[in-house]
């Protein structure tokens, strides 16, 4: 049995480019996977444990405050996050990607809209990227000849879980999307609050870094934050067939 927890970046609303910048939409929405074989799921959440207290001992970051990326390079109200320079924030981030990147036993899922180039309309940017991540993992999981699970930051809402039933055809209505046949994944998506799960707190950080990448912002350079992800975890990435040479599931 495999897991795969999936986090996003961005919002999958209508991005108007020209409304800038009264319009706080994203131009992106992401999905980011960190897929887990059951045997190795103890193993993998003791290593996210011991990079955890091992910070928390050098009191750097308290073992109970989430680690959100978005809201530690951009604190606002948290103070934890507020007493940690920015540079050590990235640091932070770069080594909880070099951990992730560095478990052979895991691999990642990662889907990118940009809302400029996408043929997908209005309103289908988070069924479309349900759908690919869907198609990704089940390919994987076919190659395994095993099955598996989806658990997603409980922020989607039930809007996933109406679009996966039609993925699956486990609705009550049996209404299915047509070219897709989703055979190895078990289950409707399992949903998580982040702040309880160290696993969707590693999709965060895919996901996050992955932004970085595609959508890198000029004063974050220096810190060189878009190079995270390739430094840290494209060597991790599942290459689906409906991936670019890269491994990015791009619509």
């Amino acid at each position: 049995m495999y897991f795969c927890y999936v986090d996003e970046s961005g919002d999958p609303g209508k991005h108007d480019p020209s409304k800038a910048p009264g319009d706080t939409s994203t131009p992106y929405f992401l999905l980011g996977g960190m897929i887990l074989n059951a045997s190795n799921w103890k193993l993998t959440l003791g290593t996210l444990k011991t990079y955890r207290k091992d910070i928390a001992r050098k009191a750097i970051l308290n073992y109970d405050v989430e680690f959100h990326c978005a809201d530690m390079i951009t604190p606002r109200a948290i103070k934890e996050y507020q007493s940690i320079s920015v540079p050590d924030r990235w640091r932070l981030i770069e080594d909880y990607a070099g951990i992730i990147g560095s478990n052979t036993s895991s691999k990642i899922i990662v889907v990118a809209i940009d809302k400029t180039k996408t043929k997908l309309k209005e309103g289908e940017y988070l069924t479309g990227a349900t759908t690919a991540l869907y198609q990704a993992f089940d390919e994987f999981l076919r190659t395994e000849k095993d099955n598996g699970i989806v658990f997603i930051d409980q922020t989607t809402g039930k809007h996933t879980n109406t679009h996966v039933r039609k993925l699956m055809g486990t609705g009550a209505s049996g209404e299915t999307v047509p070219g897709v046949k989703i055979a190895w994944i078990l289950e409707d998506p399992i949903y998580r609050i982040s702040s309880d799960s160290m696993f969707i707190q590693s999709a965060d950080v895919i996901v996050y870094t992955l932004k970085e990448k595609l959508f890198p912002q000029a004063s974050r350079q220096k810190l060189q934050a878009h190079k995270i992800f390739d430094r840290k975890l494209l060597k991790s990435l599942y290459k689906s067939a409906i991936a670019g040479e890269d491994g990015i599931i791009r619509i």
